[in-house]
C-alpha cells in the first residue's frame, strides 16, 4: 500500500502562481524596482508552493506586496497597483488552500471546482473593495495624487490580513 501524496494540489498551486505573475506584471510594468522585488518575491513564492511551505508563500506574497507598494511610490497607475494588490492577495490565498487541501486531502483527490469558486470568491471580494477603493480616488483626485493610491494599498494589505485572520492562509 503507497502513501497518499501531500503535496499541494495541482489547480490551486497553478491558479496560484498564475495570480502571482499577474500581481508582478502590474507592478513591474511601470517600475524596476517593483519588478526587481517582485521578481525576489515570485521566487520565494515558487519555493513556498512547491515544498508546501505557508511561511514561505507569506513572505513571498508579503514581496511582492511590497514591489506593489513600490510601483505605487514612482507613480504607477492606480488601475495598475490596484490590480497587482488584488492578485497578490488571491495568489496567497490560493497558495494557503492547495497546501491546506493537499495536506489535507491528498493531491489527487477531485477539488477543481472547489478551488476555482474559492479563487473566484477571493478574486471577486477584492475586486469589489478595489472599486470602491477606486471610486473612492476617483472623488478625490486632484487633492493628494501620492497619497491616494498608498491608502488604496494599505486597504488592501487590511484585506489579506481579514482573510489570514479568517484562516485563509
Amino acid at each position: 500500500m503507497t502513501g497518499i501524496d501531500r503535496s499541494p494540489t495541482r489547480t490551486g498551486s497553478a491558479l496560484a502562481v498564475l495570480a502571482a505573475l499577474v500581481a508582478l506584471a502590474a507592478a513591474g510594468a511601470t517600475s524596476w524596482i517593483a519588478l526587481a522585488v517582485g521578481i525576489v518575491g515570485v521566487a520565494l513564492f515558487l519555493a513556498g508552493v512547491a515544498l508546501a511551505r505557508h511561511a514561505a508563500v507569506s513572505t513571498g506574497a508579503a514581496a511582492l506586496f511590497v514591489g506593489v507598494l513600490a510601483a505605487g511610490v514612482q507613480g504607477a497607475p492606480v488601475t495598475a497597483l490596484l490590480v497587482g494588490a488584488v492578485a497578490t492577495v488571491v495568489a496567497w490565498d490560493s497558495a494557503g488552500t492547495a497546501i491546506d487541501l493537499g495536506a489535507q486531502l491528498g493531491r489527487s483527490a477531485t477539488t477543481v471546482r472547489l478551488e476555482l469558486v474559492h479563487a473566484a470568491g477571493t478574486a471577486l471580494v477584492g475586486c469589489l473593495a478595489a472599486a470602491a477603493g477606486w471610486s473612492i480616488y476617483q472623488l478625490g483626485l486632484g487633492t493628494q495624487p501620492l497619497t491616494a493610491p498608498v491608502f488604496l494599498l494599505v486597504a488592501a494589505l487590511c484585506l489579506a490580513g481579514a482573510l489570514a485572520a479568517r484562516g485563509g492562509g
